[in-house]
C-alpha cells in the first residue's frame, strides 16, 4: 500500500491541511477542524503524537502563547511541510484524475448498450455501485484505524475474488492499468 495512503500519513495530510487552510493552531483545534470538514474527530493522541512526529520531521514548528489565559502550543507548516503537502496534494489529484478517466471510459461504454431500457438500468446500477464504493471508501478507512491487519486481509480477499471473477468472465484487467501503484 502506498505510504500516502496509510492512517497515519492521512492524518497528517490533514493537519497539513488544516493549517495551510487557517493558518497556525494548536492541537484541539486542529482535531475540531478535522471533525468539521469530515466528520471524524482523530484523538487528542493522535493529534499530538501526528504533530510531534512532523515537527521531528521538520514538516511544522512549533511555539508556546497564551491563549485564553492558559499556555498552548501552536503549530506553523514549515517549507518542508508546505512541499511535502504540495506532494500528497499533487498525488491526490492525479490518482483522481487516473479514476475520473476509467470512470469515463465506463460511462462511454455503457452509453453502446443497446437501448433505452438497459442503458437505463446499467445506469442505475452505475449509481448504486458509486454509493457503495463511498460507503466501502469510508468504512475501510475507519477500519484501518483499528484493525489493519484484519482490513487489510478482507481487502486482499476481496481483491482475489473479483480476480477470479474477472477471470471467469474473460474480463481483462492489470493492476497497471487502475489508480494504486504498487
Amino acid at each position: 500500500m502506498s505510504p500516502l495512503f496509510s492512517p497515519t500519513k492521512i492524518l497528517d495530510a490533514l493537519i497539513l491541511m488544516q493549517i495551510v487552510l487557517k493558518g497556525p493552531q494548536h492541537g484541539y483545534a486542529l482535531a475540531a477542524l478535522i471533525e468539521e470538514k469530515f466528520n471524524w474527530r482523530p484523538s487528542q493522541t493522535a493529534i499530538y503524537n501526528s504533530l510531534k512526529s512532523m515537527e521531528k520531521a521538520g514538516l511544522v514548528s512549533s511555539e508556546e502563547r497564551i491563549e485564553s489565559g492558559r499556555v498552548q502550543k501552536i503549530y506553523s507548516i514549515t517549507e518542508e511541510g508546505r512541499h511535502v503537502f504540495n506532494e500528497h496534494q499533487e498525488a491526490i489529484r492525479n490518482r483522481i484524475l487516473k479514476n475520473f478517466s476509467q470512470f469515463l471510459s465506463f460511462i462511454q461504454m455503457a452509453g453502446e448498450v443497446g437501448n433505452l431500457e438497459e442503458s437505463r438500468a446499467l445506469q442505475l446500477q452505475i449509481q448504486a455501485i458509486l454509493r457503495d464504493m463511498a460507503r466501502i471508501s469510508r468504512l475501510t478507512f475507519l477500519l484501518l484505524h483499528k484493525k489493519p491487519e484484519k482490513t487489510g486481509m478482507i481487502i486482499q480477499k476481496t481483491l482475489e475474488s473479483l480476480e477470479k471473477l474477472a477471470k471467469e468472465n474473460n474480463v481483462q484487467f492489470q493492476f497497471n492499468d487502475c489508480c494504486m501503484d504498487d
